[in-house]
């Protein structure tokens, strides 16, 4: 029962054996049931992407930024790779805050991001995106698959800084919604996933070592699942690196470690005037309902900010009224 309630503390990217007891918290909001989105993660953010092109904004996909640009104080725009100024009364980030700390969007903004440590980094994830047919035990649409040893598996992952030789493996049978599964025999997609460092780089021999671990784990719970080199890919820290540029692989940010924690969490202003940040590595965290609370968050700041940014121009004014001070009353 300890290990699977303390299983909550990596939904964060942290050890159950590092992480503070409110996000137990989550253990009591999930008794009321989980949402899913139709279409999934992708078809959120095509709803988000429909809703801003209907208030007239102009998306632009696969379009690399190398800098953001500022002038008198705040954020003016942003640089594209391909050279060109796209100018912008407010800039808001949603990438890593260490690539902006690390100077990937230029020194000028470097003080706008924060500075991680290995040992400060959130967990990454080697993950398995499969579809075959499982037989053997009837899956949920969400399983863990637990270790048998909790501490050191995590031991292996925070201080020793590779993966675990028996890891907890998380299953996430996609078409499977309520009593509703594929039919027997028939490929289902599947998501397999189990903690892995960040920061650290995995060796072809580690990860098929993992596998092997995992297939394991799989068969002694009762799960029949065939992972054939055509039917399945790998993902590890290494690939969220290269997707998220200053993460070194750290997929949940900052981890959520001691009691100070979610205080150490960026929001989403900056030191930078007219420079926001959202997404999973700032507050309030990671996940898909955590950061699309912090675009929503950083969009209340812009707002709020805007409302208060004076529209007028400064004009000198010639003239004006003399008054003696105190002093000068009182003596004269």
């Amino acid at each position: 029962m300890r290990q699977l309630f303390a299983r909550f503390a990596t939904y964060c990217g942290g050890s159950p054996f590092e992480t503070a007891s409110t996000l137990m918290l989550i253990a009591d909001v999930e008794q009321d049931g989980v949402w899913s989105v139709e279409g999934g993660m992708a078809g959120l953010s095509a709803a988000l992407q429909q809703l801003a092109i209907d208030a007239g904004v102009d998306v632009r996909c696969d379009t690399p930024v190398a800098r953001i640009t500022t002038g008198a104080g705040r954020a003016t725009g942003v640089v594209l790779a391909s050279g060109e100024q796209v100018p912008a009364g407010a800039v808001v980030f949603n990438g890593d805050p260490c690539a902006l700390a690390d100077g990937l969007l230029g020194q000028e903004v470097a003080v706008a991001g924060q500075r991680l440590k290995p040992p400060t980094r959130s967990l990454s994830a080697l993950t398995w995106l499969v579809h075959a047919p499982v037989g053997g035990v009837a899956l949920l649409r969400h399983t863990v698959l637990f270790s048998q040893d909790y501490a050191s598996e995590f031991a292996s992952l925070r201080k020793e800084r590779r993966l675990p030789a028996d890891p907890t493996v998380y299953l996430c049978a996609q078409d499977r919604q309520g009593p509703n599964a594929p039919a027997s025999g028939t490929p289902e997609r599947l998501l397999m996933l189990v903690n892995a460092p960040a920061d650290t780089p995995l060796s072809q021999q580690e990860i098929a070592r993992c596998q092997t671990a995992l297939e394991a784990r799989l068969s002694r719970c009762g799960l029949d699942l065939m992972l054939a080199p055509d039917n399945h890919v790998v993902c590890g820290p290494q690939t969220f690196a290269d997707l998220f540029p200053g993460s070194r692989g750290a997929i949940y940010g900052r981890a959520p470690h001691g009691p100070l924690a979610p205080f150490l969490r960026p929001g989403s202003r900056t030191r930078i005037p007219g420079l926001y940040l959202a997404g999973g590595g700032v507050h309030p965290s990671a996940g898909v309902p955590m950061a699309s609370l912090s675009g929503w968050t950083a969009a209340q700041a812009l707002l709020e900010d805007r409302a208060l940014t004076p529209h007028h121009r400064r004009a000198a004014m010639s003239g004006g009224i003399s008054m003696p001070s105190a002093t000068t009353g009182a003596m004269g």
